[in-house]
């Protein structure tokens, strides 16, 4: 990851940034058509590999066509990868498979952006995303609950909200944080300076996200780090889902609370 400093992640700690050669790509590329003319699907493994230059990713680009050229590449994207994009240059990465990027933006809310340095603000989302949508580049979100911390999460479900009804991503993930070892938000929580949500707040948050996004959208709970998992079409499924939410968070005991506490507590990294 070209950032590697997000206050909540120690997943990329130790591993600098950098850029697999050309023949490392086509060497793995030559190995798997060995196994099959047509994977599914492609994807460009790293942080945040839009982050390369655009002639760069066009080289790779080109690589990948001309080992799979009808198989669709996805890969991860940063925001500020986006906004140090033209439009006209996502229009020409697209031509070369680049038309399907995920963008872990993990809140709407700057305050919990600022906290946690992401390194960039809601008004970036918004730049970001609608560049590619100008581009005609599809594009899914991460949304990470509960780093707004105790007593924040359905104001934090609001102003995400308020920002995802501008925005026409196709898929989103939902995923909830757990406090890993090695991070700033540890340190913080140990000094008392983030207070985690409970379970309950943290399905308060997510009720009230689903309940205010207006996307046609669909949007699949990651099992990680909860005990609760959909994948459902938001607009036709959510009269449904909704109710069910609010009567698991209605049930949910005190000792429910303390045994995903000990999960997440368990966690390393994610």
């Amino acid at each position: 990851c070209t950032h590697n400093s997000c206050t909540f992640c120690n997943f990329y700690h130790g591993y600098p940034f950098r850029m697999a050669p050309l023949e490392q790509v086509e060497a793995d590329l030559q190995e798997a058509r060995r196994y099959t003319d047509d994977p599914g699907r492609i994807w460009a493994s790293g942080g945040n590999p839009y982050a390369m230059s655009t002639e760069r990713l066009a080289e790779l680009g080109r690589l990948f066509k001309k080992y799979f050229p009808n198989t669709p590449l996805a890969t991860y994207a940063r925001v500020d990868d986006l906004n140090r994009k033209t439009v006209e240059e996502m229009q020409y990465l697209r031509d070369f498979g680049w038309d399907d990027l995920v963008i872990g933006i993990e809140s709407g809310d700057d305050d919990v952006l600022r906290h946690v340095n992401k390194g960039y603000t809601a008004a970036d989302i918004l730049e970001g995303c609608r560049r590619l949508e100008q581009a005609g580049v599809r594009y899914r979100v991460i949304y990470l609950g509960g780093l707004a911390g105790k007593g924040h999460g359905i104001e934090t479900a609001h102003r995400t909200a308020v920002l995802l009804n501008q925005l026409h991503p196709y898929y989103l993930f939902l995923t909830t944080v757990s406090v890993l070892p090695g991070t700033e938000l540890y340190e913080e929580r140990a000094r008392g300076e983030f207070v985690e949500m409970g379970e309950r707040e943290r399905l308060d948050e997510l009720i009230t996200l689903l309940d205010k996004m207006k996307n046609d959208i669909r949007v699949f709970q990651v099992p990680n780090t909860t005990w609760i998992t959909f994948d459902i079409d938001l607009q036709k499924e959510k009269a449904d889902v909704l109710p069910q939410l609010r009567r698991i968070r209605d049930e949910t005991t005190d000792e429910d609370e303390a045994r995903m506490q000990a999960y997440r507590d368990s966690m390393t990294g994610v």
